[in-house]
């Protein structure tokens, strides 16, 4: 350790934190255990703080009654290269001496560069502080000495440590489960996310902090090391490699990213299956590899959280006799609140296996260790007999049916029975695929579907009530399995490596409808259910690429999702599942915005499947008529006679003063802009700069041109609330007007070249190849062009000023723009009619050099 002082203290140049780097991928490289290293880490700080305290203050030590102490995780000697290092100056009193001491102290330590966290309490400070503050509580449970007077440390020991241990254990005992849920929920919670946070996500190292808290306080055991005799010596030496196994992972994260960073990211995962000395293989990436084994050690510490959660809540609640024992069937009890099975040996039939679960859907009750440790001994039993058995499948179908259906899917997957029993779901276990917005793995995805669509069941969210009603018309058990299969094609479709194949990956339906047969003839679906399944699997994703890619107001969108359907039961099972599959993607993927969308499409194309396919009106203003005449017919289908007649005042305006605009503020802070003027080139680049040049997002906008020049543009802007300001709204008005009217084109036209255009910002998007692709069939008066890019500012102005650049217009368009990433949509002519395939190829070059 001296040596390790020395050299720190002769290389200037060199932090602290650069050397804790170097020595800790040292380590890493040689294989050393991350406890290990940790603790080389803790030790290498240790020698450097008693140092500087002995030089600076062990002359005055006869007149100090000053202690110095690691807390926090420093205390807990789980040091990385940019941790906190907790401390705390322990004194007996505030005196001037021991607060000028501790200042004098703290000074040096900062101008070394050190990352010092520090607090000065007195011995009865610690008891009241703690107290108050579950936090201050844990860090102080961590304290070690360090230096100074020994006397101060040893009456903190006696008179302060165990209370902390120990007052109120039941209140301790609940604060923590409620910081711990609350910490989960704001860090994903679940396992298995693509990027977790290592250390306060589920499963990471703090949780292990928690079961290690329970131990001393409420089992009144010597830290981790106590609960050996809780778990079998396999689950313990399991739970400790796989701390192990995170503190080299926030070791690693560390030393790459050079700062203090516990997120283990995209961008990073392959650097650090690296460092690990893992290597590609032919199935699988390296990064892949990592994934997967991190997934295994968290789910180890969440179990044996939820363990020893279990049984300090038994110590510590009572359960009265009379509820002690419950009768379930002959072979299944209740006892203590938990399932309980009369022989361990009903297991060796594997039906009885599904049929614990089923008694599992319906009590509501969760099974006891010993129950849970049989079950899993008998996983592999499981095999082609039991899935065609009837009696197995039967309990499979009543679980679907049930009314936990979450739950129970859970249960079964971690312990393994569902993989075995339905394999083709089994393959999605920790598969990690990179898709944009996705933050679960693939299983994970799959099960949040299940829970989503579940919840719609007793929703008192009145927003969700529509859903929640074509939810009862359904069979249940259909719409379940149906999710529960919609992404096995991803288990066997080939992955491109390196970046991410965005439009040949998404045939993963078509690669599960195929394997999906095989399933169904299995399980014995009826005729009818096994059609709905497979139709539902099939095309999943067709709801959502028509409603997010494709303008929903036109007729022929409209057509081809009623093709698509064919009958109001495939809609409405369609919608559910689309609506569950988004909700999964991540917890804020489906928005107000897109249920508007989603729904606005469903209702239209349900009116299409009745046969209304317009307005009527039932007034005859001649004026009104020949408005909506001259409108294309998509117009009519998007908005109701109401907007209607209040575009038709817009548009008296319009005619008088050649532009009229309106903005409507909704609830969820967004706003549309209605703008209602005459035909021009490029207006819509216009409107778009000036929106721009005040910082407003266009979340989509729907163009509507006449007959005659007349445009009626709808615009919806994303922030209008995050940026609204006293006069805005007339601000805007004004800025279109002056935009609108101004005529630029001849000195855009001298101006504009593809170069003139902003760098793109790459953000988050390095697995994901961007595109352009140009569709000339599905439309007959119309060139459809999408777009696929990271965004930036200014993006969507570049893009319509290329257009109008090339003299094409934009009949419409659809504007997706989330966590970074553009999908665009525009619906073009050029005079007229579709772009000929020289202007087609000259934009599409265009565009590209655009959004790369």
């Amino acid at each position: 350790m001296t040596r390790d002082r020395e050299q720190i203290t002769e290389d200037r140049r060199q932090t602290i934190s650069e050397f804790l780097c170097s020595r800790a991928e040292e380590r890493i490289r040689s294989g050393t255990d991350g406890i290990y290293i940790v603790r080389e880490l803790t030790g290498i700080i240790d020698n450097l703080l008693v140092s500087a305290y002995n030089s600076k203050l062990q002359p005055l030590n006869s007149n100090l009654n000053l202690s110095l102490v690691a807390i926090g995780g420093y205390g807990r000697r789980e040091m990385s290269p940019f941790s906190d290092i907790d401390i705390m100056l322990l004194a007996k009193d505030r005196s001037p001496v021991n607060m000028e001491a501790a200042q004098s102290f703290l000074y040096p330590l900062w101008d070394m560069g050190l990352q010092i966290s520090h607090c000065f309490r007195t011995l009865s400070e610690c008891s009241e502080d703690s107290a108050k503050d579950i936090r201050i509580r844990t860090s102080l449970m961590e304290s070690r000495f360090l230096a100074g007077d020994f006397t101060v440390f040893k009456e903190f020991q006696r008179d302060v440590y165990k209370k902390l241990l120990f007052k109120n254990r039941k209140a301790f005992f609940g604060d923590i489960l409620r910081e711990t849920e609350k910490r989960h929920h704001i860090y994903g919670n679940s396992v298995y996310l693509l990027e977790p946070n290592i250390k306060e996500g589920s499963g990471g190292l703090r949780d292990f902090h928690a079961i290690s808290w329970f131990a001393r306080s409420v089992l009144k055991m010597d830290n981790t090391e106590g609960i050996k005799g809780l778990l079998s010596y396999d689950e313990h030496r399991h739970f400790i490699d796989s701390y192990d196994f995170l503190l080299k992972i926030r070791l690693c994260l560390h030393y790459i990213s050079r700062r203090k960073n516990d997120v283990l990211s995209f961008e990073l995962q392959e650097a650090v299956s690296k460092a690990l000395g893992f290597k590609d293989t032919k199935r699988f990436l390296s990064s892949e590899i990592l994934m997967r084994l991190y997934y295994r050690k968290a789910k180890s510490i969440t179990d044996v959280l939820a363990f020893l959660t279990g049984i300090c809540s038994r110590q510590l609640v009572s359960i009265p006799g009379s509820l002690m024992i419950k009768r379930i069937t002959d072979d299944f009890y209740l006892s203590k609140n938990e399932i309980v099975a009369k022989d361990k040996e009903i297991f060796k039939n594997p039906d009885r296996l599904l049929e614990a679960f089923y008694i599992y859907s319906i009590t509501g009750k969760k099974f006891s260790q010993q129950v849970k440790k049989a079950i899993k001994s008998r996983v592999l039993s499981i095999n082609r007999k039991t899935r065609s058995s009837k009696k197995a499948i039967m309990f499979f179908f009543e679980i679907l049916r049930g009314n936990r259906v979450y739950e129970t899917l859970k249960e079964m997957h971690d312990i393994g029975i569902l993989d075995r029993f339905i394999p083709e779901f089994g393959r999605l276990r920790h598969l990690v695929v990179y898709e944009p917005h996705h933050k679960y793995t693939v299983d994970e995805h799959t099960l949040i579907a299940i829970k989503s669509l579940e919840k719609l069941k007793n929703t008192k969210q009145v927003k969700l009530h529509c859903l929640s009603d074509i939810f009862s018309k359904i069979k249940q058990e259909t719409l379940f399995l149906a999710l529960l299969l919609h992404d096995i094609g991803k288990g066997v479709y080939p992955r491109d490596i390196g970046i991410a194949a965005i439009k040949d990956y998404k045939r993963h339906e078509d690669a599960g409808y195929k394997i999906l047969k095989g399933a169904m003839e299995r399980l014995g679906a009826e005729h009818d259910d096994r059609q709905r399944i497979e139709f539902l699997v099939k095309n999943h994703i067709k709801l959502s690429k028509i409603a997010l890619t494709r303008d929903p107001d036109t007729p022929e969108t409209i057509s081809q999702l009623a093709d698509l359907v064919e009958n109001q039961s495939n809609l409405d099972a369609l919608y559910l599942v689309t609506y569950a599959d988004m909700k999964a993607v991540n917890p804020y993927f489906w928005t107000e915005w897109k249920a508007y969308i989603f729904h606005d499409l469903y209702l239209k194309t349900a009116k299409h499947l009745q046969g209304v396919r317009g307005f009527y009106f039932d007034d005859y203003d001649r004026a009104l008529k020949e408005f909506v005449d001259d409108l294309p017919d998509r117009y009519l289908i998007s908005n109701t006679i109401d907007i209607v007649k209040i575009d038709y005042q817009l548009a008296l305006k319009a005619k008088e003063n050649g532009l009229a605009i309106t903005v409507q503020e909704r609830p969820d802070g967004t706003a549309e802009l209605t703008i209602v003027t005459f035909n021009r080139q490029g207006l819509f680049s216009k409107i778009v700069g000036a929106l721009g040049f005040r910082g407003l997002n266009v979340l989509r906008a729907r163009l509507y041109t006449g007959k005659s020049g007349l445009v009626v543009d709808k615009i919806m802007l994303s922030n209008w609330k995050d940026i609204w300001w006293q006069g805005m709204e007339e601000q805007i008005k004004a800025d279109l007007t002056k935009a609108i009217d101004y005529r630029q084109t001849a000195e855009m036209q001298k101006t504009y070249t593809p170069a003139s255009i902003a760098p793109r910002q790459y953000l988050a998007l390095k697995r994901f190849e961007s595109f352009v692709e140009i569709d000339n069939e599905t439309s007959d008066r119309y060139t459809i062009l999408e777009l696929f890019s990271a965004d930036r500012l200014g993006l969507l102005n570049d893009v319509s000023t290329c257009f109008f650049m090339h003299n094409v217009d934009i009949m419409s368009s659809v504007i997706n723009t989330e966590e970074g990433i553009a999908q665009d949509v525009f619906y073009l002519q050029h005079n007229g009619g579709k772009l000929n395939s020289y202007i087609t190829l000259t934009l599409l070059n265009s565009v590209w050099e655009i959004i790369c």
